[in-house]
């Protein structure tokens, strides 16, 4: 039992997910328009489709044994493949609605990604508890969404712990990373 349900939240909590439902609730705290949630939305789920579209194509071509992308060359390929899409998103976003919010969360996804990278030779960050702590943060200051994403949060680090695919060390720098990443925003937010 312990094992499906680590699979279940650990899907359930992946990092497109997370990130489109912390997007669209804080847009929506903000006062975002229909049309701006339409935006937000299909951008998400476009992006999911072709990450998805792009680790199907790996396993499909015997590159990768998983779309998971666990083991190290995988995982490099598909953190070039993501940091090269979310700057290339965040430009996108930036010439398709001329405000800061979406575009900066992108280059920020693409900074964290970009930092993954660089730590690979030491250890594997957790993407999944990276941008749940990332999406978690996007939620400030909506208390109730704030305590929700903190438990999804929680149970994310959980589910990649007992599925064995990270250790502590893993997990803790990706919540670190996240929670950087989610104050960055806000600062940058703030300034302007």
């Amino acid at each position: 039992m312990r094992i499906p349900l680590a699979r279940a939240i650990s899907i359930a909590g992946h990092p497109v997910v997370l990130l489109l439902a912390a997007a669209l609730i804080a847009a929506s705290a903000r006062g975002a328009s229909s049309n701006q949630l339409w935006f937000i939305g299909g951008a998400t789920l476009a992006f999911g489709a072709i990450v998805l579209g792009f680790s199907w194509l790996q396993v499909r071509a015997g590159r990768w044994s998983h779309v998971d992308a666990s083991v190290a060359n995988e995982r490099r390929s598909l953190n070039l493949f993501l940091g090269a899409l979310c700057i290339a998103g965040a430009a996108a976003t930036w010439f398709a609605t001329n405000r800061l919010q979406m575009p900066l969360a992108l280059a920020l996804s693409g900074a964290l990604i970009a930092i993954s990278l660089l730590l690979s030779r030491w250890l594997k960050v957790s993407l999944h508890a990276m941008f749940a702590a990332f999406a978690t943060a996007l939620l400030w200051p909506i208390v109730p969404a704030l305590v929700a994403g903190a438990v999804i949060t929680a149970a994310v680090v959980w589910s990649r712990l007992a599925l064995g695919r990270h250790v502590v060390a893993d997990v803790v720098t990706g919540l670190t990373l996240g929670v950087a990443a989610g104050a960055a925003f806000h600062l940058s937010i703030a300034r302007i």
